[in-house]
């Protein structure tokens, strides 16, 4: 067999095996957003300073029921993204929580009560994305840390780190 043609067939397994890879990825991706990701694994990811988490938090920033709103009792480091609304993303503090808003980071949507329809609505928004089983309602039973008050953007440098 020449080499050229020799050559080409490797070529072709190659594109082959990378197309069945990518394909295997976006399937992976795709089971993903359909677990829930409980409030005990959560925590292990945010507590593990190799794995990158961004919180989404779209519980209004404030509330008068059980669980409160984002200003009153939070995940330490969520972002606050009210309804997942645009609209709702242009006054005060939420300005700049936006601007930190990553949609290609891996990302857990935090509602009150883990919300399949709001998760739904937000999904489309992020490319890696899964929802808190049972919300912040969860986040709180299981007795861990939150925070509260207005959403404060880390100082420069500061290293991130929320737990």
């Amino acid at each position: 067999m020449s080499p050229k043609i020799e050559r080409g067939i490797y070529i072709a397994v190659i594109a082959v095996l990378a197309i069945v890879l990518i394909s295997f990825g976006k399937k992976e991706l795709e089971l993903k957003k359909q677990m829930p990701i409980t409030a005990e694994e959560l925590y292990k990811k945010l507590s593990n300073p190799k794995i990158k988490v961004q919180i989404i938090d779209v519980r209004e920033l404030t509330s008068s029921d059980d669980v409160g709103g984002y200003e009153d009792s939070r995940i330490p480091g969520a972002l606050p993204y009210p309804n997942c609304d645009d609209s709702k993303m242009n006054q005060g503090y939420l300005v700049e929580a936006k601007k930190r808003i990553n949609p290609y980071l891996y990302t857990v949507i935090v509602s009150k009560d883990g919300d399949p329809e709001i998760f739904k609505k937000c999904a489309e928004k992020f490319t890696n994305v899964q929802n808190l089983a049972g919300g912040m309602k969860a986040w709180q039973e299981a007795g861990l840390p939150d925070e509260s008050g207005e959403y404060t953007p880390p100082k420069a440098g500061g290293g991130g780190g929320c737990l």
